[in-house]
């Protein structure tokens, strides 16, 4: 091997080469010179010099929604303008959301298209301009979360995913506060649904009639920030959990067969063939049922086991579903992408929510874990470390066997600076809520308030003191006396100023610098690229000039 050159000449690894020049060999030094040239013409296999490898130019991707690209071919070249003054590769571009809504001009699904997109064909006119400037288009899909008022659950109730009592996510409640929940989750097995009947030809139109470079999942998954153990029960899966991991023989039915116990250990006996549903199954409810597959035992006098199979038959409902969305879309062009939001450990969330994406290779080109500050406990300082660590080991999960890019929150960065305003909006939410005839109360509310906007005063001093003024003196209004004398007038002015701050935070409120230290923490890990969470952030937050520098080549 040829290691480098000295005085012009090359040096070999093993010592071989040219004798040393020296005055006991008056040999003229042209003469070497040119002979040594003809000996590494036509000698072969000899090394030329190894030029240095160039590293693989990072990816940045931006998840973003309609209202950024607005209504019109002109509001589109503007969103795709500023994407590439950012050094944006990828948009990913929400096209069908939470409620069910589709922002594209959908031959089959009418009846979905969101309201102020029926004439204007979003999705056209945003990979037509993307693809001018060298940008690829995502198409984003919130995959099993539909609106109450959808279309598809309007229309096919029967779809959605059920818990023991039979109703649907919309019956839940999130939060100290039991907040509604107002999306239906639809149930990913049931064939024929939701999933082949709605899902994937939806997907198929799109492939089959726009230029787009991947479709996008997201929501591919069960609802575990809702209730993990809780869906799903519908008819369908009630049969086809116990027939997906044979508990019991279709053949000979009513026949039952019990654990041969030979093993010392009763568990040791599960490959004795037991027949673990019971014969009164079909007799059962769907409470008793779902609490069988929930704490039932595999083994008569074993330990509570059972929900192994619920968890495995989710497992493999999502894992279908996107070798389906991979095949089909290979069919129809076989250059369209297949790209993945994932939550951040795949482990964990195969048991959560039924999302084991670390083994989706075959079926998935590029993933996006969601490696959020707010999926983190701990300081700013402690996200930094675990955002390094966790995508390092998304990394080693994946084994590499596919492109993956750290999903960063521009929002979630800012707790700190944020919170001061969410809690001062809450109160001044409860306080109008409150009768004028609860004096007491009244006044803990108003001191409440007091204490809240004193925590964010003195950053909106700093970076407007003109709102600081306008909304300190509505504060004043409404916390006077301890607001016994506040109006529901007031109260509204007040709350109304704070929403529009929240919607348009001032310049340098939420710190640059935070932005860009997660950037770089994700970059320690060496990941195939970085993916921002949002575009609508970034505006609200006055943090696009961060990432055109943050992602500048």
């Amino acid at each position: 091997m040829i290691l480098g050159t000295r005085k012009g000449i090359w040096a070999r690894a093993d010592g071989g080469g040219l004798p040393p020049i020296s005055n006991a060999h008056p040999v003229s030094f042209s003469l070497l010179v040119a002979a040594a040239l003809l000996a590494l013409s036509i000698t072969s296999g000899v090394a030329k010099p190894v030029e240095p490898q160039t590293q693989p130019r990072e990816g940045h991707a931006l998840w973003s929604h309609p209202p950024d690209a607005g209504t019109s071919a002109e509001s589109v070249r503007q969103f795709v303008a500023k994407c590439k003054r950012a050094n944006i590769d990828t948009i990913v571009m929400d096209i069908k959301g939470m409620n069910g809504e589709v922002y594209w001009r959908s031959k089959k699904f009418p009846q979905a298209i969101a309201k102020g997109y029926e004439s204007f064909d979003m999705l056209e006119h945003l990979t037509r301009e993307a693809h001018a400037q060298g940008i690829k288009v995502d198409a984003w899909l919130v995959d099993f979360a539909e609106g109450e008022r959808g279309a598809a659950f309007r229309e096919h109730p029967e779809w959605a995913m059920l818990n023991p009592d039979g109703t649907t996510t919309a019956t839940e409640t999130l939060g100290v506060a039991k907040r509604r929940y107002p999306y239906v989750w639809m149930c990913p097995a049931r064939r024929p649904g939701y999933t082949d009947q709605w899902l994937l030809p939806m997907i198929e139109e799109i492939a089959t009639n726009y230029a787009v470079d991947s479709i996008h999942h997201d929501y591919v998954r069960y609802p575990g920030d809702v209730s993990p153990e809780g869906y799903c029960f519908c008819d369908y899966c009630l049969k086809h959990i116990p027939r997906y991991a044979m508990l019991s023989y279709e053949t000979g039915s009513s026949v039952r067969f019990r654990v041969n116990h030979i093993q010392e250990r009763i568990e040791a006996n599960w490959w004795s063939d037991p027949t673990m549903i019971p014969l009164d199954w079909n007799q059962r409810d769907r409470r008793e049922m779902a609490d069988y597959i929930l704490n039932g035992r595999t083994i008569p006098g074993g330990p509570p086991d059972m929900r192994y199979y619920f968890y495995e038959y989710r497992v493999h409902q999502i894992d279908t579903f996107v070798r389906e969305v991979r095949e089909r879309v290979r069919k129809i062009n076989p250059k369209i992408e297949i790209s993945a939001a994932v939550f951040k450990n795949p482990v964990q969330s195969a048991r959560f929510i039924g999302q084991r994406w670390h083994e989706w290779s075959r079926w998935v080109d590029v993933y996006m874990p969601m490696t959020y500050r707010s999926h983190f406990a701990g300081s700013f300082e402690d996200y930094l470390a675990h955002l390094t660590e966790v995508t390092g080991r998304q990394l080693e999960w994946t084994r590499r066997e596919q492109p993956l890019f750290a999903g960063i929150a521009s929002t979630y960065l800012y707790r700190e600076e944020l919170q001061p305003l969410e809690d001062l909006r809450e109160r001044v939410g409860e306080l109008k809520n409150l009768p004028a005839t609860e004096a007491t109360e009244r006044a803990d509310k108003a001191r409440a308030i007091s204490k809240s906007y004193e925590a964010l005063r003195e950053r909106l001093t700093q970076f407007a003191p003109q709102r600081e003024r306008e909304i300190g003196s509505l504060v004043a209004s409404v916390v006077a006396d301890g607001s016994r004398a506040a109006t529901p007038e007031a109260i509204d002015k007040l709350a109304a100023a704070l929403v529009q701050l929240r919607r348009d935070l001032p310049s340098g409120f939420c710190p640059p610098e935070k932005l860009f230290r997660a950037i770089e923490a994700a970059r320690q890990a060496k990941p195939d690229g970085i993916v921002i969470f949002a575009a609508g952030n970034l505006t609200i937050e006055k943090l696009w000039p961060t990432l055109e520098t943050a992602f500048k080549r």
